[in-house]
């Protein structure tokens, strides 16, 4: 007998080997976007900690001088990686966009042919 520890949605018990297969089958279907916004997220926190540990290091500079430096460039290098993931995301958004539009028209042009028909036959043949 395994134990059941977590509840799925519908409320029914679930051991860890299912919880686990479930999860590994939900991370695999993520799209490209909402993984960029989880990076924005985590890099927004490293941007924190970075920033919160240079000020606590330039407060004691005469002991940890070497930190500061050391976090200056770990700055630098994470607030470039932000800037990349935003751009990241706004071209996945556009291209989303862009994609909702495609179907949008697709789907115009396919009620078009569909009344085309209707309209194109004769009116004994029209139901």
């Amino acid at each position: 007998m395994t134990l059941k520890i977590w509840r799925d949605k519908k409320g029914k018990w679930i051991d860890a080997k299912e919880f686990f297969s479930r999860l590994k089958e939900g991370i695999s279907e993520t799209t490209a976007l909402q993984k960029t916004k989880l990076q924005i997220g985590g890099t927004r926190i490293m941007l924190i900690g970075i920033t919160l540990g240079l000020i606590m290091s330039l407060i004691a500079y005469k002991q940890m001088w070497w930190v500061a430096i050391i976090l200056l460039g770990a700055l630098i290098n994470t607030g470039v990686q932000y800037l990349g993931l935003i751009q990241q995301r706004m071209a996945y958004e556009e291209v989303a966009k862009q994609i909702k539009i495609a179907e949008e028209e697709s789907k115009k042009e396919e009620d078009k042919k569909v009344v085309n028909e209707i309209i194109g036959r004769p009116k004994n043949e029209r139901r």
